[in-house]
């Protein structure tokens, strides 16, 4: 398991093995294509829960969820899982 904060203070918790799976690297490269997959990924990457708690963690007053906000939080926590996957 790898536990990690973004610098937005969201923290999570990832199951190594899914950074692991081709599954999850094919809804990756579907998003160079088809941005509208990207919601599929932050679902693989985090499940349901955890996305959740993404959002509400970018909602504003207006109760929209910033996309370029959930994007680097998604970049962040993919880059700081698999620092500390190669330090382990």
């Amino acid at each position: 398991m790898v536990k990690g904060k973004t610098e937005s203070g969201f923290e999570f918790e990832i199951e190594e093995a899914q950074l692991d799976d081709m599954e999850f690297m094919e809804a990756l490269s579907d998003v160079q294509d088809d941005p509208l997959a990207f919601p599929k990924v932050c679902r693989m990457l985090l499940g349901e829960e955890q996305k959740k708690k993404l959002y509400d963690h970018f909602r504003d007053e207006n109760g929209k969820v910033p996309i370029a906000a959930v994007n680097e939080a998604i970049t962040e926590i993919m880059t700081v899982s698999g620092e500390k996957l190669k330090n382990s």
